[in-house]
């Protein structure tokens, strides 16, 4: 009966590469996914720190320009042209210590897809034979 004999036979290799390709598909169907949350998580994240970015400019210059003329105003007739001068090295001095600290920040900022590289890097570790997890 070749019917019964095909049923006992062991799995052919185009059946195993078959199956190995599908759980490979869906392995990669798996990263994607968390690839699309973890982009979806830091879009959001600069979105909301573009608006209050811009928020905190609007308000921040809008309260800068008050006071430099306030500062400028109040020694128009003893030292108008020292006035100037002043307020504006304050802001320059300003404006490098937040560019310094702007830059910090991006240095400091987690890689993007680090969560799923990580996951690639542990699952081709796992398919080569190796452990691919963290010892305990």
């Amino acid at each position: 009966m070749p019917g019964g004999d095909a049923a006992e036979a062991p799995p052919s290799l185009a059946d195993a590469a078959a199956r190995l390709s599908a759980r490979s598909l869906d392995l990669v169907g798996t990263r994607l996914e968390l690839a699309g949350v973890e982009l979806a998580v830091a879009r959001e994240r600069l979105l909301a720190a573009l608006v209050l970015l811009a928020a905190v400019c609007a308000c921040a210059l809008l309260a800068l320009m008050a006071a430099s003329l306030g500062v400028i105003a109040y020694f128009w007739d003893t030292a108008r042209f020292t006035a100037i001068v002043v307020v504006t090295l304050v802001f320059a001095v300003a404006a490098v210590v937040l560019w310094s600290r702007l830059a910090a920040l991006r240095r400091k900022a987690p890689a993007l897809f680090a969560s799923t590289f990580e996951a690639l890097r542990e699952d081709a570790q796992r398919l080569r034979g190796g452990s691919g997890g963290t010892p305990p």
